[in-house]
C-alpha cells in the first residue's frame, strides 16, 4: 500500500488511478483531498496494525497509546474528511458514491466510539469498536483484493464489465470486512464468557 501511495509523489496527473480522474484531477478541493487521503491513509494503516498486538499493549502501553492517537487523528482529522471529498466524485456513478459515503460515515462513527470508550476506560467496548474501525480502514486493501478476484471471474460472466467490477469491489471492500469484524467480536466475547 505504501508503494502504491509513493507512486503519486512527485505529483503527476497521469499516474495509475489518476488517469481515470482527468475530469477532476486538477480541481480543488479534489487534488488536495486526494493527496491528503493518500498520505494519511498510510499512517492510519501503520498505526492501526500496532493496536492489535498483545505484546505492544502489555509491554509498551505508551507506544499503544501514541499509535492509537496517531490512528484517531489521522483518521478523523485527515483521511476521513478527504475521503468524503473523493467520495462525491467516485467512479461508478451514484451507487459507488453512496458506497463510499456510507463507508465514511461508519468508519467515522466507529472510530469516534472507539475513542469515547477508551477515554471512559471501557476497554472491551473500546476494543470492539476499534476492531470495527480498523476493519473499515482495511477496505483500502480489501478493495484491491476484490478487484483482482473479480477480474479473474470476468471471463465467466458476460455482465461483469469494468464498471460493475468497480461497483462490486467498492461495496465488497468494506461490507465483508465488517462481517469478519463482527465474527471476531462474537468469538472474543464467547471466549471471554467461557474463561
Amino acid at each position: 500500500m505504501i508503494e502504491i501511495c509513493l507512486n503519486y509523489f512527485p505529483w503527476s496527473d497521469h499516474t495509475n488511478f489518476l488517469v481515470l480522474k482527468q475530469d477532476v484531477v486538477n480541481t480543488q478541493p479534489w487534488r488536495i483531498g486526494f493527496q491528503m487521503h493518500v498520505i494519511t491513509s498510510s499512517f492510519v494503516l501503520l498505526a492501526g496494525f500496532t493496536q492489535f498486538s498483545r505484546t505492544i499493549r502489555r509491554n509498551l502501553p505508551r507506544l499503544h497509546r501514541y499509535a492509537g492517537w496517531l490512528y484517531i487523528i489521522a483518521t478523523l482529522g485527515f483521511a476521513l474528511p478527504s475521503g468524503f471529498i473523493l467520495a462525491f466524485s467516485a467512479n461508478g456513478g451514484l451507487s459507488t458514491q453512496i458506497c463510499f459515503v456510507v463507508l465514511g460515515l461508519l468508519w467515522g462513527c466507529s472510530t469516534a466510539l472507539a475513542l469515547y470508550f477508551a477515554m471512559h476506560k471501557q476497554w472491551l467496548k473500546h476494543r470492539n469498536w476499534m476492531i470495527r474501525s480498523f476493519a473499515l480502514a482495511l477496505s483500502a486493501l480489501s478493495l484491491r483484493t476484490w478487484k483482482l478476484i473479480l477480474y479473474e471471474l470476468q471471463p465467466y460472466f458476460d455482465w461483469l464489465t469494468p464498471l460493475h467490477i468497480y461497483q462490486l469491489e467498492a461495496w465488497l471492500g468494506w461490507t465483508i470486512n465488517l462481517l469478519i469484524a463482527e465474527l471476531i467480536i462474537y468469538r472474543l466475547a464467547k471466549k471471554t464468557k467461557s474463561n
